[in-house]
C-alpha cells in the first residue's frame, strides 16, 4: 500500500489552520503522515498543532526559526517518509477526493514523478474569484516553458519520494521559490503531468505560511518588502532569475 506524506508548513497560521488540517486528515489513511514545519510562529499555531498531535499519531512536528518559506518547505520535506509527498500551505482547503485522485494518476503512469492539479482561487472567506488556477496562470508543464514563466503552485504539487534525492538539500542562495525548484527538477529527471481537475480551494489573503523567502544573496527577504522594490530592480531580478534557471537546466 502506498504511504502518503503531507509536508505542511506554518507560520502564524491560527486563523485558517484548523480548516486546512481537517480537510487534509479527511483525505488520509491510518498509515499516512502529516509532517509539519513551523517557521517560529508567535501566535497559537503551535498550540493548535500540538493539540492535533496529542490526538493523532500521524502528526510529526518540527520547527525552524524565521528561516523563510524555502527553508520551511525544505525542513518539512526532509522529514517525510512516504512514497508520495503532497505539499501544503497552512490556509487552503482540500476537497475530499484530492489524495485518491492524485494517487490514481501516479498508479496509471509508472514513470510519472510529479503531479500538479488544478484549484479554484478564492477570497479569505472561500468565495470563488476564479474557477481555475491553471487557466488563470496559463500553466503548462515543460522545462523551457517554466524557465520563462513559472507555472507551479506549491500547494497543488505531489511527487514521488525518488525526486527527494534531486531536490534536497535546496541549493544555497536559491533565487526562486521552492515550488519552481521542485517543478524544474522533476521536469529534468522524470515525467510531469498537470491535472486539469479542481481538487482544492486556494485562499488568497494577506497572511503567510512563512516569514519570507531566501534571496539570491542568501538573506531572508520579507514578502512585504520584496513587493516594494523598484520596477527597474524587479526587471533586473527577473532577467537574472531566468539566466540562473537556464544555467541550472544545462549544468545540474
Amino acid at each position: 500500500m502506498v504511504k502518503t506524506s503531507v509536508a505542511l508548513v506554518t507560520y502564524n497560521s491560527e486563523k485558517y489552520l484548523r480548516p486546512q488540517v481537517d480537510t487534509i486528515l479527511e483525505n488520509l489513511g491510518p498509515n499516512d503522515e502529516v509532517v509539519v514545519s513551523d517557521d517560529g510562529s508567535t501566535d497559537s499555531t503551535m498550540s493548535i498543532l500540538k493539540d492535533y498531535a496529542s490526538k493523532d499519531p500521524r502528526f510529526k512536528l518540527f520547527s525552524i526559526s524565521h528561516s523563510g518559506c524555502n527553508a520551511n518547505y525544505e525542513n518539512a520535506i526532509s522529514h517525510c517518509s512516504g512514497d508520495v509527498i503532497f505539499l501544503s500551505d497552512d490556509d487552503n482547503v482540500w476537497l475530499p477526493n484530492k489524495v485518491r485522485t492524485v494517487l490514481q494518476t501516479f498508479e496509471k503512469n509508472p514513470k510519472l514523478w510529479l503531479v500538479m492539479h488544478d484549484c479554484s482561487i478564492c477570497d479569505a472567506e472561500l468565495h470563488e474569484m476564479k474557477p481555475s488556477f491553471l487557466e488563470d496562470r496559463k500553466a503548462k508543464p515543460g522545462l523551457l516553458k517554466n524557465i520563462m514563466k513559472c507555472s507551479y503552485g506549491g500547494s497543488l504539487i505531489a511527487f514521488r519520494k525518488e525526486l527527494v534525492a534531486y531536490i534536497i538539500p535546496f541549493p544555497k542562495k536559491m533565487p526562486v521559490f521552492y515550488d519552481e525548484w521542485i517543478g524544474l527538477e522533476a521536469s529534468k529527471h522524470g515525467k510531469v503531468i498537470f491535472l486539469h481537475q479542481v481538487l482544492s480551494k486556494w485562499r488568497r489573503h494577506t497572511g503567510s505560511a512563512s516569514t519570507g523567502f531566501i534571496a539570491a544573496n542568501g538573506q531572508v527577504v520579507l514578502k512585504k518588502k520584496a513587493y516594494l522594490k523598484g520596477s527597474l530592480k524587479r526587471f533586473h531580478q527577473r532577467v537574472h532569475t531566468r539566466v540562473v534557471k537556464l544555467w541550472w537546466a544545462l549544468t545540474r
